[in-house]
C-alpha cells in the first residue's frame, strides 16, 4: 500500500508545451528550415543530411523557477537551496519539459519551381507538471500554510511520447512572389504515457486535523513495462517483464529488436502546411501550421482509471489505549494505509483498450522586412494549443548573409513565462559541407559555470544577473551536404555571344562618323556571328571636303552595297541617335534562385 501512496502523485495529469525553434525559423540558408516553415524555398539544388548528425535538437524548459531562484550562496561561499524563494516565484501550475529529436535521414532537391524533401526523424517529448502546493507540502507538511486549506494537486503528473516520423515535403514557388508548401507525415509510435485527471487534493481540518482526500484520474500507457502495486494490482504498462515470450514479442530482450523498431501496431498521420507572400519588395509575410495529426496506440496498451473518490480519515477513537498496549506510530500509519487501500480498490479499474493521442499543434506567423539581399529583420509569433489552453511566444530577429559562405542570426524571444532568451545562430558553408549551430537562449550556457554565473553577487555584471534568471535552454546543430547554390552575378557580366563584334572607325576631325557616308580614310572590319569577317575597301575620297559630288555619289552607292553585312555601321547609327542614359524598357529581375531569403525578383 505504501507503494500505492507513493506512486499516485506521479501518474496524474500534465499540461504540455510543445517544443519551439524560433532561431531556425530565421535561418533560411539551412535546409531544415522547412521543418518549421514548410513554404520556405531553399537556395541549393540538392541537400543531403548526414545520418543522425544532420539535425540534432534538444531543449529543456522550467516555468516554475530559475536556477538563480532556487540556489543562493551562504556566508561560507557554498551553494545552498533557497526553497522559500523558489516557491515565491512559482505560479499555481508549473511544468518541466525535455524535448529531443534527430534526423536519421534527410534529402531535398529542387526541380524547376518546386522543391521536394524526404526525412526520417526520431522524436522524444517528456513533460512533468507540478503544482505549487506539492512543493509546499513536501517542504512544510500539511500544517502551517496548508492547515485548514485544500492542498490542490490538480494537474500533477507527467507525459512521455517516443515516436518516429516519415515525411514527404513539397514546396511550389510562384514567380518569387508567393510560395506554398505542405508536409505529409506517417507516424510510428513506440512508447506513450498520457495522463488525464480532473482533480486531486488533500484537506487538513484546522481543528481536528482530519484528512480528506479527493481524487479522480485516468492515465493510459503503450509499450511500457508493467508495474505492480502490492504484488497483485497492475497499474502502469502492459509488458510483463517476467514473461520471456512477451519480452521477445515486444523486442525488448535483444533477440528480436525489429519488433520494437518497426513492427508495433501504433500508427498515425500528421500534416504541416504554410505559405509565404511578398506584400511588396520589402515586406514578406509568412505563416505555418505544424503537427496537425494523431497516433493510434494498439500495442501493449494499458488504462488505469480511478473514478471520482472522496475519503475522510478522522483518526483513531482511543489512541491512548492503543499506545498503552505497546503500539507505535507505525501502527497508525498501517491503519490509515489499509483503510485507504480498501477504499481505492473499490473505485480503481485496470484494462487494456486501444486509444489515440493528438499531436501538439503549433502555429508560426512572421513579418519580415527585407533590407537587401543580405540583411533581414523579422518579428515572429508562436502559439501552441494544448488541452484547451494556448501557450504563446514572441520573438524578434536579425539575419545577415555573407554570400554563400556565412549566415548569422541574433534574436530575442519571450516564451514559457521567461523574458531572458537571447538567441544566436551561425551557419558556415565550406565547399559542399554546411555546418550550423543554433540556440534560442545562449545565456543558458552559463549553467555550465554556476559558481561564477548564477551564484555571483557582482551587480555590475549584466551577464551574471541575466544568467541567474535563465529558465530555458535549447540547442540545434547539424552537418549537411549542399550542392548547386546559385552565385550572385556581377553587374554587367552578361554578354550576348551571338552579337557581332565590330571594330569602329576613327572619327573625322569635325566629330562626324566616317561610316555615315560610305568609305573613309581607314579600313572597317566587321566580325560576323559565324566567325567570318568582312571589310570595306578604303577610298581616297575625303568627305570633309565639299568638292567632287560625282565621287561622293559613287562612294555612297558602294557603301549601300555593303550595308547589309555592315553590323558595325548599324550599331553606330543607333548609338549616335540615342540621347541620355541607357535604360531598359522592362525592369530586369534577379536570377531565379540567387536570393537568400525568398526575396522578390524585383529587388
Amino acid at each position: 500500500m505504501r507503494k500505492l501512496i507513493f506512486i499516485l502523485p506521479l501518474i496524474l495529469f500534465t499540461r504540455i508545451v510543445a517544443q519551439q525553434d524560433f532561431i531556425l525559423y530565421h535561418m533560411p540558408s539551412i535546409p531544415q528550415i522547412t521543418q518549421v516553415d514548410p513554404a520556405s524555398f531553399p537556395d541549393s539544388k540538392l541537400d543531403i543530411g548526414l545520418p543522425i548528425i544532420s539535425s540534432v535538437y534538444g531543449s529543456m524548459f522550467n516555468t516554475g523557477f530559475s536556477m538563480g531562484d532556487i540556489f543562493t550562496k551562504n556566508a561560507n561561499g557554498f551553494m545552498m537551496p533557497d526553497v522559500d524563494n523558489a516557491i515565491s516565484k512559482m505560479s499555481s501550475e508549473n511544468f518541466f519539459i525535455l524535448n529531443g529529436s534527430t534526423d536519421l535521414f534527410f534529402m531535398g532537391f529542387k526541380s524547376g519551381d518546386n522543391f521536394f524533401s524526404f526525412n526520417v526523424t526520431e522524436k522524444l517529448d517528456f513533460t512533468f507538471n507540478y503544482p505549487k502546493d506539492l512543493i509546499i507540502m513536501a517542504m512544510e507538511g500539511n500544517g502551517n500554510n496548508l492547515l485548514g486549506k485544500r492542498a490542490a494537486f490538480d494537474g500533477l503528473g507527467f507525459d512521455f511520447t517516443h515516436w518516429r516520423e516519415y515525411a514527404v515535403h513539397w514546396v511550389h514557388d510562384v514567380h518569387h512572389k508567393f510560395s506554398y508548401g505542405a508536409r505529409l507525415k506517417y507516424l510510428y509510435g513506440m512508447e506513450n504515457f498520457t495522463t488525464d485527471v480532473s482533480y486531486m487534493g488533500i484537506t487538513t481540518d484546522q481543528n481536528t486535523h482530519a484528512l480528506t482526500f479527493d481524487m479522480n484520474f485516468d492515465f493510459r500507457t503503450a509499450g511500457l513495462p508493467m508495474v505492480m502495486i502490492d504484488g497483485d494490482i497492475p497499474s502502469i504498462g502492459a509488458i510483463n517483464t517476467d514473461s520471456s515470450l512477451m519480452m521477445e514479442q515486444a523486442g525488448l530482450d535483444g533477440t528480436n529488436i525489429n519488433n520494437y523498431l518497426f513492427n508495433r501496431n501504433n500508427h498515425g498521420l500528421g500534416l504541416d502546411f504554410g505559405f509565404n507572400y511578398h506584400l511588396n519588395d520589402k515586406v514578406l509575410l509568412e505563416a505555418s501550421v505544424l503537427d496537425l495529426g494523431f497516433i493510434n496506440w494498439n500495442s501493449y496498451t494499458a488504462n488505469s482509471e480511478l473514478a471520482a473518490w472522496d475519503y475522510t480519515y478522522d483518526g483513531i477513537d482511543n489512541p491512548i489505549s492503543l499506545f498503552g498496549d505497546g503500539t507505535s506510530v507505525d501502527f497508525l500509519k498501517g491503519v490509515l494505509e489499509d483503510s485507504v487501500e480498501e477504499s481505492l480498490k473499490n473505485n480503481y479499474q485496470y484494462s487494456n483498450p486501444s486509444y489515440s493521442t493528438t499531436l501538439r499543434t503549433k502555429i508560426y506567423a512572421s513579418v519580415e522586412y527585407i533590407v537587401d539581399h543580405n540583411n533581414f529583420v523579422s518579428l515572429s509569433f508562436y502559439s501552441s494549443f494544448v488541452r484547451k489552453r494556448w501557450r504563446r511566444g514572441l520573438g524578434i530577429a536579425y539575419n545577415y548573409h555573407l554570400g554563400n559562405f556565412l549566415s548569422a542570426t541574433a534574436s530575442y524571444s519571450i516564451y514559457n513565462r521567461s523574458y531572458t532568451n537571447l538567441g544566436a545562430g551561425l551557419s558556415l558553408n565550406l565547399g559542399p559541407f554546411e555546418i550550423y549551430f543554433l540556440t534560442d537562449n545562449i545565456l543558458a550556457f552559463g549553467v555550465l559555470n554556476p559558481n561564477e554565473n548564477f551564484l555571483s553577487n557582482n551587480a555590475s555584471s549584466s551577464l551574471n544577473i541575466d544568467t541567474k534568471k535563465v529558465r530555458n535552454g535549447q540547442f540545434h546543430f547539424g552537418i549537411n551536404l549542399t550542392f548547386g547554390r546559385d552565385k550572385k552575378e556581377k553587374p554587367g557580366s552578361e554578354t550576348d555571344e551571338n552579337r557581332a563584334k565590330a571594330v569602329s572607325t576613327e572619327p573625322a576631325e569635325d566629330g562626324s562618323n566616317s561610316n555615315k557616308s560610305g568609305s573613309g580614310t581607314s579600313t572597317t572590319k566587321t566580325v560576323l556571328p559565324t566567325g567570318k569577317s568582312t571589310s570595306s575597301k578604303p577610298t581616297k575620297t575625303d568627305y570633309n571636303s565639299k568638292g567632287n559630288s560625282k565621287q561622293k555619289s559613287k562612294s555612297e552607292k558602294a557603301n549601300k552595297s555593303s550595308s547589309k553585312s555592315d553590323y558595325s555601321k548599324k550599331s553606330e547609327k543607333k548609338k549616335n541617335k540615342r540621347k541620355g542614359e541607357l535604360k531598359t524598357k522592362v525592369q530586369q529581375s534577379a536570377p531565379k534562385g540567387s536570393t537568400y531569403r525568398k526575396v522578390s525578383n524585383k529587388l
